[in-house]
């Protein structure tokens, strides 16, 4: 078991945890955040490289999203 942090969240934060939670079937807020940092470091690593993070919707549609 890791280290306990804790933190404060605004209610706009907290409300946007508590969908991700639900949208992606994670157990408790704590999956979600390191679901979410595994996913940010990922992007941060492939643009820090020159790379690009895009996302594709259901039609074929690609969103670009800018890291940093």
């Amino acid at each position: 078991m890791g280290d306990m942090t804790t933190f404060m969240l605004d209610a706009r934060s907290r409300k946007a945890l508590e969908e991700l939670r639900e949208n992606i079937g994670a157990s408790s807020n704590s999956e979600v955040i390191r679901r979410a940092l595994t996913l940010l470091q990922e992007a941060a690593r492939t643009t820090k490289n020159n790379g690009k993070v895009l996302l594709r919707d259901a039609d074929g549609a690609e969103k670009q999203i800018i890291i940093g």
